[in-house]
């Protein structure tokens, strides 16, 4: 492996009661006391223990509208499990044991932790301290974009250099005080393979489904889509290694998988490398989803990973993610007066 709506319900009721003194005993009726201009005039309530509907404050309260129930909450889910299930289990399971060690530019090992969960474990090595801080924030940047099921959940995690055993030999693996390696951790994968989406003919083809000139055929249209969101999730962090034989797999229900998502983030790179041309089309979802997705969006959200003490990107990261969003919303403005939103935003 080469990488929550609480709907709070406040109502206000003042009453007052009193008894006009008559021959025959009489109870007047109760005035309700009128509200300041600036309060509702509704019965106050006290959420039931389920926080499903209101309750009167006491018995003689009028009886308030039952408000509708909220929304759902959508999860995210990742081959069968929410990923935030999925974060949970590979930052906090202990490790059974250091299975096998893979390398190219970088070593990934692929890492047993208890109950059967699998890992892909990308760790630091000198002159590799910020790959797997970048491999975090990547995972990121797609749960704001609100880009599923192509990105293998990513978290922050530390295992004991002991627990590699002989495959820490000759890894040049960097070794804290207390004898832990930080690293980041990922959804381990066993059906991928590559599809050499980098060379013709499928660079022509896939290349043609992004001309908004062009009809995109039936049996193709999720593939397009898949790349579509790739062009943009690589442009926004800068990613320069993507379109080789090894960063484009393909599971085995034909699905692309965005993985190995360590060469983004600099800040130079971010600045000045490569423009946003093929990106002509992209689902309107995903247009949306650029737009919530400010530098301090992005902050806020990779600070949720539990490495974060660890300063995932430097400071000098965000104000070259702002201009390079920037650069690809103009771009997008650009596309949309000429061609119009039903040929750019060709998916929902």
């Amino acid at each position: 492996m080469l990488r929550p709506a609480r709907l709070p319900l406040t109502l206000a009721l003042v009453a007052a009661c009193s008894a006009q003194p008559a021959p025959a005993p009489q109870v007047a009726p109760a005035p309700v006391a009128q509200p300041a201009p600036d309060v509702p005039p509704t019965p106050a309530v006290r959420e039931s223990p389920d926080a499903a509907a209101p309750v009167a404050a006491d018995a003689s309260a009028v009886e308030a509208p039952v408000a509708p129930a909220a929304p759902a909450a959508h999860v995210r889910m990742y081959r069968g499990r929410s990923e935030d299930e999925w974060l949970e289990l590979m930052a906090t399971r202990p490790v059974v044991r250091v299975i096998s060690r893979h390398q190219s530019t970088a070593i990934v090992y692929r890492v047993e932790l208890e109950g059967g969960v699998e890992i892909g474990f990308k760790p630091a090595r000198p002159g590799q301290e910020q790959w797997w801080r970048s491999e975090i924030a990547s995972y990121r940047l797609a749960r704001l974009l609100g880009i599923e099921n192509r990105v293998p959940p990513v978290v922050g995690r530390r295992i004991a250099l002991r627990d590699f055993g002989r495959l820490a030999h000759r890894s040049s693996l960097i070794e804290g005080r207390d004898g832990m390696v930080s690293g980041s951790a990922s959804v381990w994968l066993n059906d991928l393979h590559g599809e050499e989406l980098h060379i013709n003919p499928a660079h022509h083809e896939w290349v043609g489904w992004m001309n908004p000139e062009r009809t995109i055929p039936d049996e193709k249209r999720e593939r397009a889509r898949q790349i579509a969101e790739l062009l943009v999730f690589d442009f926004l962090m800068g990613n320069y290694d993507r379109w080789n034989c090894c960063n484009i797999p393909v599971d085995g229900g034909g699905q692309l998988v965005f993985r190995d998502n360590d060469a983004g983030w600099q800040a130079r790179v971010l600045l000045t490398v490569g423009g946003p041309s093929f990106i002509r089309r992209l689902p309107r979802s995903l247009y949306e989803g650029i737009q919530r997705t400010t530098a301090d969006a992005l902050r806020a959200e990779v600070e949720r990973d539990p490495s974060a003490r660890d300063r995932l990107l430097p400071d000098a990261t965000y104000p070259a993610f702002t201009h390079r969003r920037q650069v690809l919303l103009d771009h997008l403005q650009r596309m949309i007066r000429r061609w119009g939103e039903a040929r750019v935003f060709v998916w929902p």
